[in-house]
């Protein structure tokens, strides 16, 4: 009877929690939360009411956002299996945060930054944002070779660079570290033009070391990176990739055995 009563209880919950509704409802209550963490950035200007309905808000959403995750939990067969998504762990994390009590000013911090970070929990929502971060992770090896490469570059280039303008510019040039932040702020492209000129003064070709610089880092580099993580993103949303059809196979099997659960428990 225990038994019974247990399996309509999580077969009430699953229906929930698949329920198209209630993921909306909790996509909005994610995004007043957003709006929520910007009007707090104004507390300063705020009367005591304001201050007090935020209060309130902020309670309401803490409380949907335990209910929905006590949701999930009960809603899956084995509460571990709820544990085995890095999402869910990530979304029970915030969750867990929230509800510890305010007694310092670290807490207080800790408060902002949970508010801040709750609206990662769209992520755990949103499928295409699901693909996007898991791409960019699973980048992270090839992208890492680039930037190695980039850091000896960079480090060629400062070298050459104190060399060359420590003389003209020794606010800019005057030893590797300070030439290395320089040609950070040159491939951003943010205020080159003035540094080339301060240097053509004194150095006729020194163009060159500049044109050449940013050919490589804002254009060819980055574009290498850029390609890398667009060649991953389009391999993830590829249906005939093997680990796609796994993913899918198993993604089928499990919607079955919850179909046979629920017709078995009915």
């Amino acid at each position: 009877m225990t038994y019974i009563c247990m399996s309509n209880f999580r077969k009430t919950f699953l229906k929930i929690r698949e329920n198209n509704f209630f993921e909306a409802f909790v996509i909005s209550v994610i995004l007043i939360s957003a709006i929520a963490v910007g009007f707090r950035t104004y507390e300063e200007t705020f009367s005591p009411e304001i201050y007090l309905y935020l209060s309130y808000l902020d309670y309401f959403i803490t409380t949907v956002f335990l209910v929905e995750i006590i949701i999930r939990l009960v809603a899956e067969d084995k509460t571990l299996n709820f544990f085995k998504s890095p999402w869910n762990i990530f979304d029970f994390t915030i969750v867990f945060i929230s509800l510890i009590p305010i007694e310092s000013l670290d807490s207080i911090l800790l408060a902002r930054l949970v508010r801040v970070f709750r609206l990662l929990r769209l992520v755990s929502f949103i499928p295409q944002f699901r693909i996007l971060i898991e791409s960019f992770i699973t980048a992270i090896p090839r992208v890492s070779y680039i930037l190695l490469f980039m850091f000896v570059e960079f480090y060629i280039f400062a070298a050459i660079g104190s060399i060359l303008f420590s003389e003209i510019s020794p606010m800019h040039w005057g030893n590797v570290g300070l030439a290395m932040l320089t040609l950070f702020q040159t491939a951003t492209l943010e205020g080159w033009p003035d540094l080339m000129y301060q240097s053509l003064e004194v150095q006729r070709f020194s163009w060159i070391f500049f044109v050449v610089f940013i050919i490589l880092n804002s254009l060819v580099f980055m574009n290498m990176i850029i390609g890398v993580i667009i060649d991953v993103i389009v391999k993830a949303n590829e249906d005939d990739s093997p680990e796609n059809i796994i993913l899918l196979n198993d993604i089928k099997q499990r919607l079955d055995d919850i179909e046979k659960k629920l017709k078995k428990d009915s």
